[in-house]
């Protein structure tokens, strides 16, 4: 018995045990609920903490550790575990509710405490991180080092201070001050924070006409080049004061600069201009009046050695040897730069002696730059393979600092001092130097130019190596600043003499430099005498460069003198007319330049006797009348003649005196033996006898042209006459008869050797290869034409041989072709136009389209298309007749990166019309196994055919273009995804290299539209233009707009029809939305005349918009709300609990989980009352994983915000207080600092807070102007008006219903103090309402007040209630002029007041 009692005992307490669980949770079921709402209260405080740490570890560059990360995922997955928790709550109301509901509130308590349990560690949770790699060379840029990204970033916040005018920023040379000045432009640009930059040289010798000119350029402005500097410097200021904000960058600045010479404003005269320096010298910052100086350190020793392995490129197999390389490099990025360059691919034994070598070079003493530079330099100088590379480079120390040194100069200087060992020829020179530039600027000792055939030099690298040109054995003498120094005292014993600019007329008396081989000189003085005396002082002399000498005239006979004489450069000695007969008495003479010497008339005959002239070059001298008969024929030994933009009388019948004859091309065919590089411009190509044949030898290189006038597209290309010698061979022929020219011998042998073709209005001249005859054009590279009324196509396949078409062909541009049809008509042979990398077709009014796909098919390296004008243009890839449709499957255009499309007809229906033959709509069955459709739609015959720019089945052809723009084209859609391909079962992303699109003034009434799910693509799209697409009614379906993670810049203006942004999401796009940020790297938001616009995102669902940094809406006249775009609090909340929210604040959202800025009439709706939250609110979500690794977890990026002409606008910003747990702030626009609202009738407020004081935010806010809101009764409540402490400049106009600018608040806020900080200036102006700035018993502070502008506002008499703290003296303006300070704000006003009223008085007796 006993044993069945305790076994019933035993069952009874295990039965008796749960049920009283149970029951527990239906008994306790408040305190559980208020358990959970404890510990979640503790948990969101630890979050917080945890929060405000990653934050602040983020911004100073750490990187979070895992499982600080881990706890808030778990901690944000809790959230929206409570969240879903917290909506069955309120939709299980009833009783039988309660123990399920007990139940889990317990179980959710348990994994609060859990995780309350787990955050183990301290405040330590982030450590620092490792310097950023280098992922590319040197040459792309601004590398984003720590020591390098915190001076970026502190440079661009004081340039946005508005009352700093001049920052300096440096550092010694080489350091990288004038790379961190492009980067910080660059910045500044997307930034908007000026409406104009530009930058300007100074160097070490600071010309003030070449600051003026530079700046003048960016400006859009030339001078003349007889202005004064004086003039000039009124000029260049009258500009700059009309630009509000422009920002002066003065690069590498040696000495204190004289503005007032320049004609730059100080910061007094114009606030809006700000000057930024770059300097070796601290002190020169300093002495100009620097408000902010930033001094660039070297690289870290990490930083160092990680750019030093990026250089290297490859694995290093000596890493402890390199690293000491590194470290004797010392942080210097143009130091490492040159050492890793002269290593790469070096054996240890290499390695072995660079490091000694570099530790134990003795270098002497340069200004500004440390041993270790020196010698990493002198270093990677001795380590130069050839004595040739070695005098190249000291060759330009020759020019001044930032120099675009032109490479014929180092040409034509190397040949004369004898540089360049085996070769027989000039042109075997020119090869060589370019070798070797290119090899210099591989090693970083030179750099590119931007100017074709041009090449420039650090100027670190220049200080260097003039340094070692002015040792023996080379013994340079090099002055850039010689006008001021004068010829130098001791002369007598360089090689070498470079004098920039100087006085010639200065030289000293008994002048003897017996060892001078070089001498060249730039400056405008000249006489005779002084000639004179250096050329009885250098008879050794070998190279005579006179550069720019605008004082000669006519050559001395002393000239004569220079026996040794090899070259002689007189360019741009524009007034030089007389050449004396002493130029034949240069016996050894072979290079002679009379480049740019715009006024001479005549050639002497005496050059005939130059029998060792090699090179003749008369580039540019377009006054140049005469060159005797004869003379050409005489040079024997001429190899190179240059005569473009010269001498046009060329000889074509013989003169009745043999003194009136001129040069013929039958001399210059005589010369064909030995010429080598010939450039010539005739009247007319029959000129050429036909008779006589131009013997071409293989290397010959020629530039033959009849043209006499340079359009623009002719004079921008690179030529003799923009300083390139290094040109390919090029026929320019214009307003001819092809089947004259054609007969011609010599002509078609240039077409046989041409690499560069350029036809204008030609005759007769049908198909282009054809005609030409297909055997002569096989080297072209470069085809353009322009204005041939009769070509129909480039290549008639039916005539055309089985030789390849344009094999080598690169460029094809086509412009003005009236009857132009196609680019080829009928097959071709394999590999035609197989090299053709861009291709532009302008102006072809009866063009249908542009490739079949047996062309199509050979485009493989097609890289660039431009079509424009085109009006009967249907499509660009067209199938013709007897091409199968198959045919399409293999069409790729693998490198196509731009496309352009610029004024089609209606009738254009995209890139490719599938099976047009057969039906009129697109059907896309590919049969390569391997290439399958998603979702095809088998039966499209049911339905009308959509103009698409790229259907479907071009996806796979354009993987890698990157930019696209459509510009007055007229299509249905843009990208039409039906039918997305998949690629061996593996989606492929579509376009995903796009980077660039616009499209201008085109109807399109979808952008994407049929879009797969699970679609993938677009993903590096970064800027987007619409503009004027008139029937466009939204931009992204939500599915694209998720996929756009990259977009920095949106602009969308003039689209009618436009009435939201983002599409509605439908139900296969809304299970992909939670959570989901849009735009998170959005720049600039601009929206401009976009009459129908009522949203932005209807129903974003969960989906917010990351802030942009510079946003703009204007004329958008029935938008109400700018919800979702900008975060109007910090912390949002998220899925229901946002959406309960609104429910409480009478404003409903929809499914869209952000709060609006504003809204239509209010309604209040059902008491909320009942409505539980377990939450404390605002539930902060802001670090998520997928957040974690962005460069910011904050996405309240606004700067400056622009409203404008909204007709709707009812709220700016929206921001409801919590009332749930007030010990949360609502965090709003913690960075925005421009606020302009203008023309915005219906706007009710600027602010709406609900009345909530825990409201944080607008603190750097300093620019805020409010005029013509007509609807405007207040502009913010004190609660705003405290956080208002950076506001420096307070407008308000034409708000006629505006009565006071702090509004009347409630009895809890009465007697605080309200201080503006920064407020220096308020305009109040046509409010003729406004009663007072406050009426409240508020005491208001300005200690920075010092200008009030009071302009028609007849009711204000008073400023405040309450006595007003501020300036002691204020600038006081009102309508009637200025007014007197009485000495605090209520008397001044009342003042004001007081005057009006008897002038009113006056007015009316009168």
């Amino acid at each position: 018995m006993d044993i069945v009692i305790s076994i019933a005992s035993k069952i009874a307490e295990s039965l008796v045990t749960p049920i009283g669980r149970e029951f527990g949770y239906l008994i306790y079921y408040d305190t559980n609920m208020k358990d959970l709402k404890d510990e979640l209260k503790q948990l969101f405080e630890m979050k917080d903490g945890v929060q405000e740490l990653v934050n602040a570890a983020k911004r100073n560059g750490e990187v979070i550790n895992p499982d600080v990360q881990s706890w808030l995922t778990s901690v944000n997955k809790l959230i929206q575990k409570v969240l879903h928790f917290e909506e069955e709550v309120n939709m299980k109301r009833r009783f039988l509710y309660r123990w399920n509901i007990s139940k889990k509130a317990t179980k959710i308590t348990q994994d609060v405490r859990h995780l309350q349990k787990e955050r183990t560690f301290n405040n330590n949770v982030a450590h620092p991180a490792p310097p950023p790699m280098i992922w590319s060379t040197f040459k792309e840029g601004f590398k984003d080092f720590k020591s390098r990204m915190t001076c970026v970033n502190s440079v661009i916040e004081v340039l946005k201070n508005e009352e700093v005018r001049m920052i300096g920023i440096c550092g010694m040379g080489g350091v990288g001050k004038t790379t961190m000045v492009k980067e910080i432009i660059k910045r500044l640009a997307g930034l908007k924070v000026f409406d104009n930059v530009v930058i300007a040289v100074v160097s070490q010798s600071p010309s003030i006409r070449k600051i003026q000119s530079e700046i003048a350029e960016q400006l859009g402005f030339t001078y003349d080049k007889e202005d004064t500097e004086s003039g000039r410097a009124l000029r260049l200021y009258g500009t700059l004061m009309e630009i509000s904000r422009i920002l002066i960058v003065l690069d590498d600045v040696w000495t204190e600069l004289d503005f007032e010479a320049i004609g730059l404003p100080s910061g007094l005269t114009h606030k809006g201009c700000k000057v930024l320096l770059t300097s070796r010298n601290l002190e020169v910052c300093n002495a100009m009046g620097s408000r902010e100086i930033f001094t660039i350190p070297v690289l870290t020793p990490e930083e160092s050695w990680e750019l030093f392995r990026e250089i290297i490129g490859q694995p290093l197999d000596y890493p402890d040897l390199a690293k000491r390389v590194t470290n004797e490099c010392a942080g210097l990025p143009i130091a490492i730069l040159t050492v890793a360059k002269a290593l790469e691919n070096k054996r240890k034994y290499e390695w072995d002696d660079a490091l000694k070598q570099l530790q134990s070079s003795a270098p002497g003493s340069i200004s500004s730059m440390n041993d270790r530079v020196y010698s990493s330099i002198q270093w990677s100088y001795d380590r130069l393979e050839s004595d040739e590379a070695k005098l190249c480079l000291l060759l330009c120390c020759l020019f001044p600092e930032d120099y675009d040194i032109p490479i014929e100069y180092l040409v034509r200087y190397g040949w004369g001092r004898g540089y360049f060992s085996n070769t027989d020829s000039v042109e075997e020179a020119r090869n060589r130097v370019h070798s070797l530039v290119d090899k210099l600027q591989r090693r970083f000792l030179l750099l590119d130019s931007e100017l074709e055939d041009h090449t420039k030099m650090h100027d670190i690298v220049r200080d260097v190596a003039i340094q070692i040109a002015s040792r023996d054995p080379h013994r340079f003498l090099i002055r850039c600043d010689a006008e001021k120094k004068g010829w130098p005292k001791i002369y007598d014993h360089y090689t070498t003499i470079s004098l920039i600019p100087i006085n010639i007329d200065e030289i000293p008396v008994g002048l003897d430099c017996p060892k001078l081989e070089l001498l060249h000189l730039e400056g405008e003085r000249y006489s005779e005498n002084s000639m004179d005396i250096m050329c009885k002082g250098m008879k050794k002399l070998k190279v005579l460069a006179l550069v720019d000498m605008r004082g000669i005239s006519a050559l001395p006979s002393s000239l004569g003198l220079l026996k040794s004489l090899r070259t002689l450069s007189l360019n741009g000695c524009r007034y030089l007319t007389n050449i004396s007969d002493v130029i034949g008495s240069l016996e050894n003479l072979e290079i002679l330049s009379f480049r740019e010497c715009v006024d001479m008339l005549e050639l002497p005959r005496e050059i005939g006797l130059l029998k060792h002239l090699r090179l003749l070059d008369v580039t540019g001298c377009d006054s140049l009348q005469k060159i005797p008969h004869g003379l050409l024929s005489s040079l024997s030994s001429l190899e190179e003649l240059y005569m473009e933009n010269s001498f046009h009388n060329w000889e074509q019948s013989v003169a009745e005196s043999e003194d009136k004859r001129m040069a013929s091309l039958v001399e210059v065919m005589s010369l064909s033996n030995h010429l080598k590089v010939l450039v010539l411009e005739i009247p007319d190509f029959n000129f050429f006898p036909k008779d006589i044949y131009l013997t071409i030898q293989t290397t010959i290189r020629f530039h033959i042209s009849n043209r006499t006038f340079l359009p623009w597209f002719i004079a921008r290309t690179p030529s003799t006459r923009t300083g390139c010698y290094a040109f390919e061979n090029r026929l320019d022929i214009v307003k001819s008869d092809a089947t004259e020219f054609m007969e011609i011998q010599t002509v078609r042998l240039l077409f046989k050797k041409c690499e560069d073709l350029i036809l204008q209005e030609i005759k007769n001249l049908k198909y282009v290869l054809n005609e030409l005859d297909q055997e002569v054009l096989q080297r072209l590279k470069v085809l353009r034409i322009w204005e041939c009324p009769e070509i129909e196509y480039l290549v008639n396949g039916a005539s055309c041989s089985q030789q390849t078409a344009f094999p080598l062909i690169q460029s094809i541009e086509l412009e003005e072709m009236p009857e132009l049809r196609a680019i080829c008509h009928g097959q071709l042979p394999q590999s035609s136009f197989i090299n053709l990398r861009s291709l532009e077709l302008h102006k072809c009014p009866v063009l249908k389209y542009v490739f079949s796909l047996s062309v199509a098919s050979n485009l493989v390296q097609l890289q660039s298309l431009r079509v424009a004008f085109c009006p009967q243009m249907k499509e660009i890839v067209s199938k013709e007749w007897r091409e199968h449709e198959t045919a399409s499957d293999i069409i790729a255009f693998p490198k196509l990166t731009n496309l352009t499309l610029n004024y089609l007809s209606d009738e254009f229906v995209g890139f490719y019309e599938a099976n047009k033959l057969y039906s009129n709509h697109e059907v896309t069955t590919p049969e390569d196994q391997n290439v399958v459709g998603t979702s095809y739609d088998e039966h499209q015959s049911s339905r009308s055919f959509e103009r698409a720019v790229f259907p479907s089945k071009c996806i796979l052809w354009l993987q890698n273009l990157e930019q696209v723009k459509l510009e007055c084209s007229n299509v249905d859609v843009f990208f039409n995804l039906k039918g997305h391909m998949v690629r061996d079962g593996q989606a492929v992303p579509a376009f995903s290299h796009l980077q660039n699109l616009f499209i201008g003034y085109s109807r399109c009434q979808h952008l994407w539209k049929n879009i797969p799910r699970g679609f993938q693509g677009f993903q590096n799209l970064r800027y987007l233009k619409i503009e004027g697409s008139g029937d466009l009614q939204y931009v992204f379906p939500h599915s694209i707009a998720r996929l756009l993670v990259n977009l920095e810049e949106l602009n969308i203006a003039h689209c009618w029809e436009m009435e939201t942004i983002v599409r509605s999401a439908d139900e296969n796009e809304k299970q992909d939305q939670t959570s989901m940020t849009l735009f998170p790297k959005l720049n600039s938001f601009d929206l401009h005349w976009l009459p129908s616009l009522e949203s932005l995102c209807p129903d974003a669902s969960t989906s917010l918009w990351s802030a942009a940094k510079v946003m703009s809406v204007e004329r958008c006249y029935k938008l109400k709300t700018l919800a979702s775009v900008i975060p109007q609090i910090k912390k949002l909340e998220k899925d229901s609990t946002a959406h309960h929210e609104d429910e409480d604040e009478g404003i409903s959202s929809g499914s869209c989980g952000c709060t609006p800025y504003s809204c239509g009439p209010m309604t209040k709706p059902t008491s909320r009352r009942n409505i539980v939250q377990i939450l404390p609110r605002p539930v902060n979500q802001e670090v998520a994983p997928t957040n974690l690794d962005q460069d910011s977890n904050d996405y309240d990026n606004l700067e400056r915000l622009s409203v404008q002409s909204c007709e709707s606008l009812e709220v700016v910003f929206q921001l409801k207080g919590p009332k749930a747990v007030e010990s949360h702030n609502v965090q709003a626009f913690n960075k925005l600092c421009y606020l302009l609202l203008n023309q915005l009738p219906s706007l009710m407020h600027v602010w709406e807070t609900g009345g909530s004081p825990h409201i944080t935010g607008f603190g750097n806010l300093t620019f805020l102007s409010v005029s013509h809101c007509g609807s405007l009764r207040y502009l913010f409540s004190s609660t705003v008006a405290k956080l208002l402490i950076s506001l420096k400049d307070l407008q308000v106009w034409n708000c006629e219903k505006i009565e006071q600018v702090i509004a009347e608040a409630d009895t809890e806020c009465v007697d605080q103090e309200i201080t503006f900080r920064q407020l220096n200036s308020i305009t109040l102006e046509d409010l003729p309402n406004l009663i007072c700035f406050s009426i409240e018993a508020y005491t208001l502070k300005f200690p920075c007040l010092r200008e009030l502008k009071v302009i028609r506002c007849p009711d204000l008499r008073t400023f405040a209630s309450k006595v007003v703290n501020a300036h002691s003296v204020i600038k006081v303006q009102t309508e009637l002029g200025k007014s007197e300070w009485m000495g605090d704000l209520n008397s001044t006003i009342g003042n004001i007041h007081e005057k009006r009223r008897l002038n009113s008085n006056e007015i009316v007796e009168i």
